[in-house]
């Protein structure tokens, strides 16, 4: 009898294990796989210019690396189910944040102080790869209006 009630014992322990690991690996993150389509609104920074509570993300481009100040960025998850706090979570530790490739990649370079461009690019979480598919000047479409 008391080998039974030990099995059992054992039985529902090994269950309620399974159970809660099953449970705690369904609330991380889910893995980006795909390429997701992001933009992003950054200023080059004047040299010397403190930085704040601003975020501040970095670009590599080849063996340089461009430091920028993020006013806006978003992502086209179709999904919803990833944002840009998710996309920033995961390349924040990494210097630099993101590497990039593509057609823009020059532009980076060419950008003055104080100048805002919009970038629209393909971020794989894989490798922290942005591929920039295309740059406005300004803030983009989503900037505030002007008032002349």
């Amino acid at each position: 009898m008391k080998q039974i009630i030990s099995r059992i014992t054992l039985f529902l322990f090994a269950i309620s294990t399974l159970l809660c690991v099953a449970t705690s690996t369904n609330a991380q993150l889910r893995p980006m796989m795909i390429p997701l389509t992001t933009t992003m609104v950054i200023t080059k920074p004047a040299p010397g210019e403190i930085y704040g509570n601003k975020q501040v993300v970095t670009m590599g481009v080849g063996d340089k690396t461009y430091k920028f100040l993020l006013n806006d960025a978003y992502v086209d998850d179709p999904r919803g189910i990833i944002h840009w706090p998710d996309v920033w979570e995961l390349v924040r530790q990494y210097k630099p944040n993101f590497n990039v490739t593509g057609m823009g990649e020059d532009t980076f370079a060419k950008m003055q102080p104080g100048e805002t461009l919009t970038v629209r690019g393909m971020f794989s979480g894989n490798n922290q790869t942005y591929e920039v598919m295309g740059t406005e000047p300004g803030g983009g479409r989503f900037a505030p209006g002007q008032h002349y």
